[in-house]
């Protein structure tokens, strides 16, 4: 149910405000495509029958059952739009990207949240990156999955404030909730050892690269890190130095067994921020790429309808000076002027060469108007375009910043 729960808030298909429905049966919600729906999917699944078949109780006997399930709406959407997706079908192209997308994301996550309910099985197959169709619960999938969420997070560039005086990029509050879930008040003994740079005499004989929790604070306040795994990897760095340096000497002294023991706690409080900063981040890059992409998408959609009816409304108010798909040949009389070449046809005038060529003037000179208009307009939205996302973003960090 846990899993269930998380996965029907994610933004594309929260029941309050889903932006891709996979709550109903689809032969429901798009009668009109029941018919080749069926003839394509075997076995139909949404959410609403697998919550309702989870709560049954009977209907399923083991987790990887309910698991298949949920993949399994994520796979039907694929299958079923992948012709239309091979066209470029915008809505087809939309649904087959997201549903890409939320079956690895639906992989991830149940192997994250259902945890206690995972088998050591080294004999059984893994996957290792993308969306697969089906997955075993195993512990084995349960690291590659984190491993490809490592390596797209750990990628990720921070987006760096302009002014200090703003507040945090998303990327920014990623980093700050790393920071903060070291300092709670239940862990302060425990983080009483990390905090600040004050370390034994002979520390730098032993550890190389010696880290504290506010040099950590400084770096991030100075913008020194560039990505999410460069703080990560000095996070981790305190208390694996802790754990090196106490090692030996542990059972000498009661400070070193109570540091070496505090670093224990502290390390496994931050992989579990680290596990839920992986999950909450990497889903986040992923549908903010196919986010863009959808929209460029809609907005080429929009841009090409414009186009036509600009030139449908252009060849109705010069009905005369163009035919559509007729092709004239022009035969001049000996002796006459050649006509300057042109690409575009026009109806032949039995006139005179020098209202031949008036004629020839005016077409080439409105077709390039209408063409640099058409070049204006797609720049016009390009800029639109490009400006819309960024109040997009600016708008989404502050309502972030808040709920924060």
């Amino acid at each position: 149910v846990r899993f269930l729960k998380q996965l029907t808030k994610h933004p594309w298909i929260t029941a309050d405000r889903p932006k891709y429905i996979f709550h109903v049966p689809v032969e429901f919600m798009f009668p009109e495509i029941k018919d080749s729906y069926s003839e394509k999917i075997e076995k139909p699944m949404d959410l609403t029958t697998a919550e309702s078949k989870l709560l049954q109780g009977a209907s399923y006997e083991t987790v990887e059952e309910f698991v298949n399930d949920i993949s399994l709406i994520f796979t039907n959407a694929i299958s079923f739009n992948q012709t239309g997706h091979d066209i470029g079908e915008p809505t087809s192209c939309a649904y087959y990207e997201v549903s890409t997308h939320l079956l690895k994301y639906s992989r991830w996550l149940s192997l994250e949240v259902l945890q206690t309910h995972l088998i050591d099985s080294p004999s059984s197959p893994v996957v290792e990156k993308g969306s697969a169709s089906s997955w075993k619960m195993t512990i084995q999938n349960r690291e590659m999955a984190r491993k490809e969420m490592e390596n797209i997070v750990f990628n990720e560039n921070i987006e760096k404030r302009y002014d200090p005086r703003e507040k945090f990029t998303w990327t920014e509050q990623e980093c700050d909730k790393l920071l903060k879930s070291l300092r709670h008040t239940s862990d302060h003994k425990h983080m009483s050892y990390f905090i600040q740079e004050l370390f034994p005499a002979d520390y730098y004989a032993y550890i190389k690269k010696p880290m504290a929790w506010e040099k950590c604070k400084k770096k991030f306040d100075d913008g020194q890190y560039d990505t999410l795994g460069d703080i990560v990897e000095d996070l981790r760095l305190i208390f694996s130095n802790a754990l090196k340096y106490n090692a030996k000497v542990r059972e000498l002294s009661d400070v070193s067994r109570s540091a070496y023991s505090s670093a224990i706690h502290m390390s496994r409080k931050l992989e579990a921020a680290i596990d839920k900063m992986l999950l909450s981040v990497a889903d986040r890059i992923g549908r903010e790429k196919i986010d863009l992409i959808t929209s460029q998408r809609e907005m080429e959609a929009m841009r090409r309808e414009e186009e036509e009816q600009m030139k449908l409304q252009w060849e109705k108010e010069h009905p005369s000076k163009v035919e559509i798909k007729t092709t004239i040949k022009v035969i001049h009389p000996r002796g006459s002027r050649r006509q300057k070449p042109t690409d575009f046809e026009f109806p032949f005038y039995d006139e005179e060469d020098d209202r031949e060529d008036s004629q020839d003037d005016t077409l080439r000179h409105a077709k390039s108007l209408f063409e640099k208009q058409i070049k204006a307009r797609a720049a016009m939205k390009e800029i639109s375009l490009a400006v819309g996302i960024h109040v997009y973003r600016k708008l989404d960090k502050r309502a972030a910043a808040r709920a924060w």
